[in-house]
């Protein structure tokens, strides 16, 4: 799929903050914050899905399967993923129904994306990604910011 990364900078104090809690509420803060700062890039991302017409391929399962993710990584990182789960059951009942089969995973998104020897891809993430990533990137520290000082306010 495609990869897309932002780079922030000036969070120090911020990241003081998450710091200083403990490592649960730390990540539950930083995941609700990153969710809610891509959610026009993961709303655009779906809407994108939705229109792409790649023959042979279900549009609504497409978009259906849409979902964004976090994950630890070893070395205190926390990544956002944002695209189609093969596993979503929404996308999967759609997928079944339309084409009479009992799939259990749709793996074909990455054709929808980049293409494939029987035809051209349609992006839907990359374009969704180029078109949100500066105001993404801009609300960042504001969101994280009031998710901070939210989980300070249960904590007390």
């Amino acid at each position: 799929m495609a990869e897309g990364f932002i780079k922030l900078e000036g969070l120090q104090a911020l990241d003081a903050k998450l710091a200083a809690m403990d490592k649960k509420t730390g990540f539950k803060t930083l995941r609700s914050a990153l969710n809610e700062a891509s959610k026009p890039m993961f709303l655009l991302a779906k809407s994108n899905a939705a229109a792409t017409g790649v023959r042979g391929f279900d549009a609504g399962a497409t978009a259906a399967a849409m979902g964004r993710w976090t994950k630890k990584i070893k070395d205190n990182r926390t990544v956002l993923f944002l695209g189609p789960k093969n596993k979503a059951k929404k996308a999967l009942n759609l997928w079944n129904a339309k084409h009479g089969t009992k799939a259990t995973r749709l793996n074909h998104f990455h054709l929808v994306e980049f293409g494939s020897v029987k035809g051209p891809g349609q992006p839907f993430l990359r374009p969704a990604f180029e078109a949100t990533v500066a105001t993404t990137a801009r609300n960042f520290g504001k969101v994280l910011a009031r998710q901070i000082e939210k989980a300070a306010g249960r904590a007390s």
